[in-house]
């Protein structure tokens, strides 16, 4: 059956065989969207475009690439997923200790499937952690080109909303810092943003939907909060086929697919009686004994909280607006610019709708009071960028549609700010004593310092040693000669009973070395509200000495070794 096609010219929709005339006649201020609100379609790139493509995927890879293994340091959720990898390849399950459902696994079993096709696999690129990090800029470079479409079809085909959407989430301090790092965030905006430009690349087809939610079940299994993006993802499904005549058909595939792959996972907890808690019991006081449960960890997982984000020392104010209060500023602003737009009129304005509730969603997510890591604004840098982008291209559209040579200077000169001007701290910050110098991000070395910590626990303690750690070392000390399979993680020693009672009996004299992280010791004390940690605590503050350490401005290191 043939359908018409609404194209995009210029910013501007027509039909196939309509007047040429009539597209040009339109003035160059006018929406992006098409009259019946329809969006993406066929919008070949054209070589200028190729070529803006191509800067922006090459300007991520440089900015995520340059000093990749130095900085930031291996985090301990890095050494989790790098881990839980490699117990899929070495040992053939989820996790080398007891999986309690915390996360469903999409994201390292593809994070497994890169470690093998590597000729060393973990060792490649020295430390486990590299070769998982070079897996995140692949994927990041992935995430560029998806952004770049995705913006260039909400905003009408051109070439401008890209660039500065590109350009935020390449170059933001705050998503480099981030995006480098093997968080299941990072592999989860992948998927959601594929998920997306299936939408937008392709005209009313029946199995777009089929596609576009399967991809959209996969982000889910990857990080679970992807869920906040369904919504606006399915709205704007409904609305590119809404004079589709199989438009039912379109919609139940894109639900089905959903639906389906994430019920692989309650599935696969069915089959191996973990679905249900022991006796059904949900109270939160204290764990059910006997096995884990998938439906009591997300019963767990919805009633945590911690206070709200905007309370005085959260993320939002210690760490996130110190890295790049501009993007967080301007994504705000821009945001709530969009939702007006778009909801004043959906049709012309959908673009605006699409974007300002993804951004409004995952915002949502990050509010609503409960349990806040750092790391939670990875999903939130796409959407502020894109909105910056959309709006920004709206507002120099219509400021200079008479004079387009006044546009592209001050859009340079603001680049320019950014990039090389200490006021924009993205590349040159002021240092000490006012000195400019690179950002942190492209000159400090610090995962030196672990490897020292590396060196030092191989030459000086043998490998029969109990010894509790943090994550990040962890898969380097099962997976590279000599092994040390009694070391283990504080998080593992404390809360998985095979380890803390069998390996180190819960008692302190059981322990011989303690290998401190950066900020490890903070962790424990948070972890211990209900004592587990107690007897590792002890035997640090009260039965060890320091045998090394190893510091660079906040990040400190130690080696602890009991004495009994």
């Amino acid at each position: 059956m043939q359908h018409d096609r609404v194209t995009a010219v210029g910013g501007v929709t027509r039909t196939p065989g309509a007047p040429r005339h009539a597209a040009s006649a339109a003035p160059a201020s006018a929406a992006p969207a098409s009259a019946n609100g329809l969006l993406g379609g066929r919008q070949p790139l054209s070589r200028a475009g190729k070529i803006a493509l191509a800067f922006a995927i090459t300007s991520g890879l440089i900015t995520h690439g340059y000093h990749l293994f130095e900085y930031p340091l291996w985090n301990t959720d890095e050494g989790i997923y790098v881990e839980r990898a490699w117990a899929v390849i070495r040992e053939g399950r989820l996790s080398p200790q007891t999986y309690y459902y915390d996360h469903a696994p999409a994201g390292w079993l593809l994070l497994a499937l890169w470690e093998i096709l590597l000729p060393r696999q973990f060792e490649t690129f020295g430390n486990p952690v590299n070769s998982g990090r070079v897996l995140m800029l692949i994927m990041h470079a992935g995430s560029v080109f998806l952004l770049f479409e995705i913006a260039r079809r909400l905003s009408g085909g051109g070439l401008l909303a890209p660039l500065i959407t590109t350009f935020f989430f390449n170059f933001s301090p705050l998503a480099i810092y981030y995006q480098r790092m093997i968080l299941l965030d990072n592999i989860m905006i992948f998927w959601v943003l594929l998920s997306i430009y299936l939408l937008l690349r392709r005209e009313k087809r029946l199995f777009t939907g089929l596609w576009s939610g399967l991809v959209f079940g996969i982000s889910v299994l990857t990080k679970e909060n992807a869920i906040f993006f369904g919504p606006t993802i399915y709205y704007l499904l409904s609305r590119q086929t809404k004079d589709y005549p199989n438009r039912k058909f379109v919609l139940t595939f894109w639900m089905f697919a959903a639906c389906a792959s994430i019920l692989i996972y309650f599935l696969f907890a069915t089959l191996k009686g973990e679905l249900f808690p022991p006796q059904l019991d949900f109270n939160l006081d204290h764990q059910p004994q006997g096995h884990v449960s998938l439906l009591y960890e997300m019963w767990y997982q919805i009633h945590r909280t911690q206070g709200t984000l905007f309370a005085h020392g959260s993320y939002l104010y210690t760490i996130w607006l110190p890295k790049d209060g501009f993007l967080f500023g301007a994504g705000s602003v821009a945001t709530l610019i969009a939702l007006y737009l778009g909801w004043r009129d959906k049709e012309r304005n959908l673009g605006f709708l699409v974007a300002g509730t993804l951004a409004l969603e995952i915002a949502f997510y990050l509010a609503r009071g409960s349990v806040i890591l750092d790391f939670y604004v990875i999903p939130l840098i796409p959407m502020f960028a894109l909105n910056i982008g959309l709006v920004g291209d709206r507002v120099l559209r219509r400021v200079f549609a008479r004079t387009a040579r006044v546009a592209i200077p001050l859009v340079l000169a603001c680049v320019a700010t950014f990039l090389f001007l200490p006021t924009g701290d993205y590349v040159i910050v002021h240092g000490e004593h006012g000195v400019l110098k690179l950002a942190d991000v492209y000159y400090l070395p610090l995962t030196y310092l672990q490897q020292e910590e590396i060196a030092w626990v191989r030459a000086h303690i043998p490998p029969d040693d109990k010894i509790i750690t943090d994550d990040d070392i962890w898969v380097q000390l099962h997976d590279v000669r000599p092994y040390y399979p009694y070391a283990q993680s504080h998080w593992n020693a404390a809360s998985d009973p095979p380890i803390r009672n069998k390996i180190f009996g819960a008692k302190w004299y059981n322990i011989d070395y303690i290998v401190l992280s950066n900020g490890m010791k903070h962790a424990m004390i948070l972890n211990n509200t209900g004592g587990q940690e107690g007897y590792i605590l002890d035997a640090l503050d009260y039965h060890s000495i320091e045998v090394w350490h190893a510091s660079r401005g906040n990040v400190k290191l130690a080696i602890y070794r009991v004495q009994k």
